[in-house]
């Protein structure tokens, strides 16, 4: 996202957090390029994907529903991360500067954001699963559909931290290409081009400690059989805690180097 912050006015009785977070959604939102490629891009891989592998395999899984599950997580997976770049203009254009002024503490700077990508990313989760149903026939009952919406939602938060992390701790012109490399790996190590089960054992571990692996099997959970996977609960809150260190400290960097 390449949209440049403007002047933020805090509204009276509004918290700074809350109102930096709408003030950064509404100019989130103005980048209609961003907010259109984030969704139709997963939602047209799901229909494709739906297509050629649909249907119920052997021991009852349902392909269709996998799919939409892994294009649902591929899509705000590449959205979450896209965070950065916005950051990387505001380091680079002296508005950490104006920010360290108003006092606005690290944490609630991370939240403020994580939260506007959560926002976006919440389209491009439903339309995909709106697909599932309409295009793929994937049939299951209604708390299923919710609960696999929301646990992919609930999962996202790491992701959409360590999209504000690369922001915050690497140049502007490489926060895109480094971006790109990170969506590449995380998706096949998350299992979301083609099932994990094919992996090699070595490589199966290594995506297990990820967390677009917990991602995408946490959104499959309501689908499937299968236990719930409280070890993937625990990698992500794990990486959640780790990442929001590394951003808190990555705001005081920037905001103590921004130009004036």
């Amino acid at each position: 996202m390449t949209v440049l912050a403007g002047p933020v006015r805090a509204g009276r009785g509004v918290p700074a957090p809350l109102h930096y977070a709408f003030h950064t959604l509404r100019l989130t939102l103005k980048n209609r390029g961003y907010v259109i490629f984030s969704i139709a891009t997963p939602l047209i891989l799901y229909v494709v994907f739906s297509q050629i592998f649909g249907g119920t395999a052997d021991g009852g899984i349902d392909w269709s529903a996998v799919y939409m599950v892994s294009m649902a997580a591929y899509g705000s997976l590449g959205g979450a991360m896209s965070g950065g770049a916005q950051l990387a203009v505001e380091r680079r254009s002296g508005w950490f500067r104006q920010l360290s002024v108003t006092g606005l503490q690290p944490r609630s700077f991370l939240l403020a954001k994580a939260a506007v990508v959560m926002v976006v990313t919440l389209p491009a989760l439903v339309l995909n699963f709106a697909a599932g149903l309409v295009v793929g026939g994937v049939r299951a009952p209604l708390g299923d559909w919710v609960a696999g919406l929301l646990l992919l939602w609930v999962s996202l938060v790491p992701l959409a931290v360590l999209g504000l992390v690369v922001g915050l701790w690497v140049k502007a012109e490489t926060v895109q290409p480094l971006n790109t490399l990170l969506l590449l790996v995380l998706s096949l190590l998350g299992g979301l081009w083609f099932p994990a089960q094919l992996m090699p054992d070595g490589m199966r571990i290594a995506a297990e400690l990820t967390p677009s692996f917990w991602l995408a099997a946490l959104g499959r959970w309501p689908f499937t059989a299968e236990a719930f996977p409280w070890h993937g609960v625990a990698v992500l809150a794990g990486w959640t805690i780790v990442l929001t260190v590394l951003g808190a400290l990555g705001y005081r960097r920037a905001a103590a180097t921004s130009k004036r």
